[in-house]
């Protein structure tokens, strides 16, 4: 593989320097909203972010409430204090406490009911890659809760965030270097209630090596064909391609010699699972040197490990009574973090920090799905099973450098101190899946108990063996600079400023196959069946394949985009703020699909020729301006508040789509285990952005907002069901001609008597897009996909006078969402049912330095469901997912 390696790598070096040169040529770049269609070739709720409670929180809590009424455009803040009372373990159910943030399969975060691929994730204000093999977001739960110090999400656009805004962006900004020495050490365990009930595993469960080395070799001695006769047509010496009786032998010999070096060894069992475990250790400190210098540095670990069931129930919405199966289905799944931190700062005017953070990400899973059709009816005695095996590691190093510098004013009393910050970012993820397996059988089974009596490997198919790969490389630098200017009756502040990211992306996979014929070896299960003996006799019917469809689709791709912002920002008399700007960006897509098995020589200079062609369809580029305009009225004493806002903000932005969306090919979602297909004709969705907010605080901390928001969508991309089967489910992704999302927010805290305080919010919202009417869609006009016509979060909180004690107890729930658009089914669209989560965390301190904490998660043991009418009006539920409920106790040690 090693000429096939490096061939890929040209291949990227061609398709990144040539895309810039094309790109380059005269009447290529055009108006985002001219671009033309480019054909490419063969289911946890709350904590208001601004809350001021009394005790040990309200430090924190005013810092944070500041940070948001000095905020020129409309943003929500969340910190540390605020999650750790909850008790959130990582960033992405620590968001579902923000108004109108919902969650979706537990990471990805949807903001006033637009999907994942609306909103911006930032770190540190920098552009991370995603470890995600269907997503370019990054999945928060990654991301531990115990090195946050505060969130920012930002519901209104300005020009200083990237122009890819819809709903929102969050920005997760780390703990820096401490003031004081700290040194914290916390353990934890727990348990799930679905765990401890049919748990399985497999016999050669965790890492395994890959591709075989054997395997990879082959590919290049072979030209990608490992089949007998593919094998036989090298060996061959005649012009014909025949072969003497000892080649033929001799190619059956190397196919079954490169079947014995796959792993084999997954044979699934039930195995009760352990305990949760988690640990985190913290330390830091700095140091004064002189009157002026600060240093200082700050160590971070954490390790959680957790064991649950994930079992599902899908019925086909066409005939449920007939097409049902039922997923027995374990993942153990480990989140490891390591950060280091150093700091210098110079009499609080310099300060500069350099950070290096590595996030690991491992899950094992094992699944058992028993299924019915027509053909294999109960009634008979037959049944489908399906055996699958998983193992995925994921790898997210993040490298740091940022600054912030203020200048004293340089003369007279109109210039006031500017400031500059500055920030360099180099990330890399991967995504290792080094074995999955898909082995199909045929059980027999007793009609009136389901009792399995035998099971069979089926005949005339394959068991399916993927190896895949992902790595994504992100170079990302920037800085802002802001200059204030004093008068007599106003404060003007001009600022400006500089992004850069370029993003590289390699995404390979293979699947090779065993198939098999028929005869009694194929009695019992994977264990059973595709043993080192049975392979060796060469009387039993197996060959090895490389799949040349489905599970090798591979693409190399490259982003690059160059942004300039402006903004000025002025307060008139302390009642008017303007605030109005605009971003121009410079974006550069490249993507090329890749056929790993294609041996007929792709050379660098055919490439490059083919991109230099005006008509070729590899690259793209848009570049545009964003205009941004806010307008705040500030009123103190307003309806006997201390303080009052009424902002009103507009702004044009954009929504390109993910890589993986525009690539041709095919994919797995692992999370719904559903087909997914890319789509190279998307286009830009163009959005127009008004939001209207007031603010009320009050005395001690009490405090309501009402929002409006309204967005006008140009060409939104949607979600889409494919025409198919009941049992082969295909998703993929289309341009609507038009969307519209509109809707109110409240939020509020007020405190009781008693150390009691209530807060919540609730966002009331609707939506409509408009698809082509020869789409073939069942509804043509609906609802965009993920926003749910209501979302609700409320908390009842408690702090003792004595500060020993601290509970709350929090209740969210979304309503129904649209998750698949139906197409050329006569079936309605499916849709995800609302989910009630309700938790309670309680917090005792029986010294200061010491803190017990039990924390309870879906205490109303709710599951995930998706339902979909069908053509006769039945409502099916067409998968239905265990959740459980969550125990967990901590402990933790502030030395």
């Amino acid at each position: 593989m090693q000429n096939c390696l490096l061939n890929r790598h040209k291949l990227f070096i061609a398709i990144s320097a040539a895309s810039l040169s094309v790109l380059a040529q005269p009447g290529f770049a055009q108006e985002a909203d001219e671009q033309p269609s480019i054909p490419m070739p063969a289911i946890e709720a709350p904590v208001l972010e601004e809350m001021l409670v009394t005790g040990r929180q309200q430090s924190g809590a005013q810092t944070i409430v500041q940070e948001r009424m000095e905020d020129a455009f409309a943003a929500d803040l969340m910190g540390s204090d605020q999650i750790s009372r909850t008790g959130d373990s990582n960033v992405a159910v620590a968001l579902t406490r923000v108004t109108g943030v919902t969650l979706n399969q537990g990471k990805y975060v949807y903001v006033r009911g637009l999907g994942e691929r609306y909103s911006s994730v930032q770190l540190n204000g920098a552009q991370v890659p995603s470890p995600e093999l269907t997503r370019n977001v990054l999945p928060l739960d990654i991301i531990p809760a115990s090195i946050v110090d505060s969130l920012k999400i930002q519901k209104s656009y300005s020009p200083d965030l990237p122009a890819h805004f819809g709903g929102g962006n969050v920005n997760i900004r780390t703990k820096s270097v401490p003031d004081e020495f700290i040194f914290n050490i916390t353990l934890g365990t727990g348990t799930n209630t679905n765990s401890g009930d049919g748990d399985i595993t497999y016999s050669g469960g965790g890492k395994t090596s890959g591709l075989p080395k054997a395997i990879d070799q082959a590919l290049d001695t072979y030209q990608g064909y490992l089949d007998i006769n593919g094998i036989r047509r090298i060996l061959s010496t005649e012009v014909d391609n025949s072969v003497t009786p000892e080649q033929a032998q001799e190619s059956i010999a190397i196919n079954r010699s490169l079947m014995l070096s796959l792993n084999r060894d997954v044979a699934i069992r039930e195995d009760d699972s352990p305990l949760d475990q988690n640990g985190s250790v913290a330390l830091g400190n700095s140091w004064d040197i002189g009157d002026d210098w600060t240093v200082g540095s700050i160590l971070n670990w954490s390790e959680k490990t957790e064991w649950r069931n994930k079992n599902q129930i899908r019925q086909g919405v066409g005939s449920p009574d007939v097409t049902y199966s039922s997923t027995k289905r374990t993942q153990e799944d480990t989140k490891e973090l390591g950060s280091i931190g150093v700091g210098i700062d110079y009499q609080d005017m310099h300060n500069i920090e350099a950070s290096y953070m590595l996030i690991g990400n491992e899950t094992d899973e094992a699944a058992i799905t028993f299924a019915q059709n027509s053909n294999n009816n109960l009634a008979d005695g037959n049944q489908k099973v399906t055996y699958e095996t998983r193992y995925q590691d994921r790898e997210v190093e993040i490298t740091q450098a940022l600054g912030t510098h203020k200048f004293d004013q340089l003369s007279g009393n109109t210039l006031g101190d500017i400031s500059v910050d500055w920030f360099y970012s180099d990330s890399t993820v991967e995504t290792n899946i080094p074995g999955a397996t898909t082995i199909g059988g045929d059980n027999t089974v007793d009609p009136q108990t389901g009792e399995v009596l035998s099971t069979r490997i089926t005949s005339n198919s394959s068991a399916q063996f993927a190896f895949l790969n992902l790595q994504d490389d992100v170079i990302s630098h920037g800085w802002n600079a802001k200059l204030p200017l004093l008068f007599d009756n106003a404060e003007v502040t001009l600022s400006g400023g500089y992004s850069y990211n370029d993003k590289s992306r390699q995404y390979f996979g293979y699947t090779a196959l065993i198939d098999v014929g028929g005869g009694n070896f194929l009695e019992g299960m994977p264990g059973d069946v595709f043993t080192d003996s049975n392979i060796n006799n060469l009387n039993n019917d197996f060959e090895l394949t490389m799949s040349r469809g489905f599970g090798t689709e591979s693409y190399i791709a490259g982003q690059m985009t160059d942004a300039f912002y402006g903004m000025i920002d002025a307060t008139l008399s302390d009642t008017w703020r303007i605030t109005a700007g605009a971003r121009y960006e410079d974006f550069r897509t490249a993507l090329l699909p890749l056929d790993l098995l294609d041996y007929t020589g792709i050379t660098l200079e055919n490439l490059i020729k083919e991109l230099q062609n005006e008509n070729q369809t590899y690259t793209r580029r848009s570049d545009d301006v964003y205009p941004s305009a806010a307008l705040t009225y500030i009123n103190d004493g307003f309806m006997n508040s201390e303080t009052f806002q009424l902002r009103l903000s507009y702004a044009q932005t954009v929504v390109r789509p993910d890589l993986r969306e525009m690539a041709d090919v095919v994919y797995i979602d692992p999370e719904l285990n559903i087909r997914v297909r890319g789509n190279p004709n998307l286009r830009d969705s163009m959005l127009d952005n008004i939001d209207l907010r007031g603010e009320w605080y009050f005395d001690g901390g009490n405090n309501l907002t009402v929002s409006l928001f309204y967005k006008d969508i140009t060409d939104p991309i949607e979600q889409k069901l494919e025409p198919g089967s009941d049992s082969d489910i295909i998703m993929s992704f289309e341009n609507a001609l038009s969307g519209e999302l509109y809707g109110v927010e409240f939020e509020g805290l007020w405190n009781l008597d008693y150390g009691f305080f209530v807060s919540g919010n609730l966002t009331l919202s609707d939506s409509e897009v408009v698809s082509p009417t020869n789409g073939g869609y069942t509804n043509s006009v609906r609802t965009m996909s993920g926003q749910s016509p209501y979302v609700l979060n409320a908390q009842l909180g408690y702090d003792s006078d004595d500060g020993k004690h601290g509970a709350a107890l929090s209740y969210n729930i979304a309503g129904e969402k649209l998750t698949l658009a139906a197409v050329d089914t006569g079936h309605d669209d499916a849709f995800e049912q609302p989910f009630s989560s309700l938790d309670f965390t309680y917090s005792y301190y029986p010294i200061e330095q010491l803190i017990l904490k039990a924390k309870l998660r879906n205490l109303l043991d709710e599951d995930r469901e998706i339902t979909q009418t069908n053509v006769q009006g039945q409502d099916v539920t067409i998968l239905r997912q265990e959740v459980g409920t969550s125990i967990s106790l901590d402990i933790s040690y502030n030395f």
